[in-house]
């Protein structure tokens, strides 16, 4: 009897190994899809239980409407900014082309030979010993190393534009059968742990309330921070401040990078204008408000605000969540450590209990 049940035991978990591997193989190339899909289901479930609740006997259309409703939340926001900055950047473009024919320039010869430029390589002459010669090749080798980077980089961004547009359809397909089918699914994983249903319950109240709480955190905070750097580029005297913030709102959920991909060059142009005061504030304001306070103050603020969690937790899980997945560790993150303490939580009862058993 003994070695059968070491047989059973060992098979069983040689079988779950084995299983388990091949299914994460299977599964690896859709992870990212499914748990952005887990955490859309989440934050919206408060419209899928009022559509459950007029609907009880349509689920699938309930499922259908929500899921297209929320694809239209993305898909509009996103092709309207992209519009609009496709015609910022042709606009620019073309104020470039106007600007540099009227100065008849045609080639980098002539960009090198403009009054500006002429005295700014007298300068480097003077203190750097580099002729405009030297200048003109070596910026000719940068132009030439700087256009097969940007080659190589537009094809990688093509790819990641088409990852990107494949995953999104992805979760918007997982999304449907995740609101048909989630309680069910739900029930099934939580039945798993050792504990009681009422352990399970609560468990998966507190699960869904931190990950509501983190959804809506993390779109307010870039909200926060869109506005933030939309102001700080008006007071700048930049154009544009209400694209340049819509931009900065959606950049913010970067793990790399973020709002200081706006305001960082748009610093840099004013400098380079000759407007120093107004460069060095909009480069203060940026680091400072919209990335530094925004990202270590207000953002674990927003997340901790859970009953569930608090902001020690909720800072170490976003920001370590962030270095490890990237833009997903902000859910991932704090729902680990989360997890870890129930786990932990858990055990201490056992141990308690086990400890108890032999007074009674």
């Amino acid at each position: 009897m003994t070695n059968s049940r070491t047989y059973a035991v060992i098979f069983f978990l040689v079988a779950v190994l084995g299983i388990g591997f091949v299914s994460y193989r299977v599964l690896s190339p859709f992870l990212g899809a499914i748990a952005w899909a887990i955490i859309l289901a989440v934050a919206f479930q408060a419209p899928w239980t009022y559509l459950e609740r007029k609907l009880p006997t349509r689920r699938n259309l309930a499922a259908i409407l929500l899921t297209l409703a929320i694809a239209l939340i993305v898909i509009l926001p996103a092709g309207l900014l992209g519009s609009v900055l496709a015609s910022q950047i042709i606009d620019v473009a073309g104020r470039v082309t106007t600007k540099l024919s009227s100065l008849q320039v045609h080639s980098f010869s002539d960009f090198v030979a403009l009054p500006q430029v002429a005295k700014l390589l007298d300068g480097i002459q003077r203190h750097a010993g580099i002729s405009p010669q030297d200048f003109e090749k070596l910026a000719a080798g940068f132009l030439a190393k700087a256009s097969a980077a940007a080659a190589a980089l537009s094809g990688k961004l093509v790819l990641g534009v088409f990852d990107g547009v494949l995953t999104f359809v992805m979760v918007i397909f997982l999304l449907f059968f995740f609101f048909k089918d989630g309680g069910e699914m739900t029930k099934a994983v939580f039945d798993l742990l050792p504990t009681d249903q009422a352990g399970r319950n609560q468990l998966s109240r507190s699960l869904q309330s931190m990950l509501a709480t983190i959804f809506r955190g993390s779109l307010l905070c870039a909200l926060a921070q869109g506005l933030a750097g939309g102001i700080g580029w008006w007071i700048a005297g930049l154009p544009s401040p209400v694209l340049a913030g819509a931009a900065m709102a959606v950049l913010s959920l970067l793990p790399v990078g973020g709002t200081a991909i706006v305001w960082f060059p748009g610093a840099i142009y004013l400098w380079a204008t000759d407007h120093r005061g107004a460069a060095v504030f909009l480069f203060l304001w940026g680091l400072i408000v919209a990335s530094l306070l925004a990202d270590s103050v207000l953002k674990p603020m927003l997340i901790g605000r859970s009953e569930e969690f608090s902001t020690l937790v909720a800072f170490l899980g976003v920001f370590g969540g962030l270095a490890a997945f990237g833009l997903l560790g902000i859910f991932i993150g704090p729902i680990v450590l989360v997890l870890a303490m129930t786990l932990l939580e858990l055990m201490r009862q056992s141990a308690q209990g086990t400890e108890a058993a032999p007074q009674r």
